[in-house]
């Protein structure tokens, strides 16, 4: 995956995901999974793309 699709996923999440803790299980979630596929994915960055 590229910089552009883990951007993308965050946006949906952000969008989609009303409720702030269903959100922040959601991207936790997802940026444990994204991290064991990249290593140079950057957990952080997509927290906060996520508007966490």
């Amino acid at each position: 995956m590229t910089r552009k699709d883990f951007k993308e996923i965050a946006d949906a999440v952000r969008r989609e995901v009303v409720a702030d803790d269903e959100r922040k299980a959601l991207a936790d979630a997802l940026r444990t999974y994204f991290k064991s596929v990249n290593p140079r994915f950057d957990r952080e960055r997509f927290f906060a793309a996520g508007g966490l």
